[in-house]
């Protein structure tokens, strides 16, 4: 299990990216879901973002990426809303990567189940990785807002060493 935390974007950042995510709306309000998402493309405004989730990533994984992923998740959880217990295990993904981007709710703990119950820290920036067949949920948002970050690295994404015969 990687599972790693740190606080990796200050509040204005974490605003920042807040204010710019006006893309096109997803709403997810299925039997075991009720959120919305949007997708921040790679762009001139938005590399900031990547690199420094790309840096994060090699640095505390010891991994490099050889190809970038030019997607990341936006997600909104209002009152009301959560996401059950799952896995991300699909379309060849490996790792996830998030950002909490607010701290004012209630509710909306994200809890991760390896061998033990885990609950990231709430606090605005911090960032985590975690292998995508792990179990985790977000629990009903109490009141208030949540938004969040999630960047996908699947296989084509990870650089790994291949060994080699003498």
């Amino acid at each position: 299990m990687i599972l790693k935390e740190k606080i990796l974007f200050s509040k204005e950042e974490c605003q920042s990216i807040m204010w710019n995510c006006n893309n096109k709306i997803t709403e997810w309000n299925l039997l075991d879901r009720k959120y919305e998402s949007y997708q921040i493309d790679y762009n001139e405004n938005t590399k900031w973002i990547f690199d420094k989730l790309k840096n994060f990533f090699e640095i505390e994984t010891n991994l490099k990426i050889k190809k970038l992923k030019e997607k990341i998740h936006f997600h909104k959880f209002v009152k009301g809303d959560w996401f059950e217990k799952h896995n991300d295990i699909r379309d060849k993904r490996l790792y996830a990567i998030g950002v909490l981007l607010n701290e004012t709710f209630e509710g909306g703990d994200f809890k991760l189940y390896n061998t033990d119950e885990y609950i990231l820290n709430k606090e605005t920036g911090n960032a985590y990785i975690f292998d995508v067949k792990i179990e985790h949920e977000i629990t009903q948002i109490l009141d208030g807002e949540r938004y969040s970050l999630l960047w996908f690295l699947q296989n084509d994404n990870i650089k790994t060493e291949k060994n080699k015969l003498l």
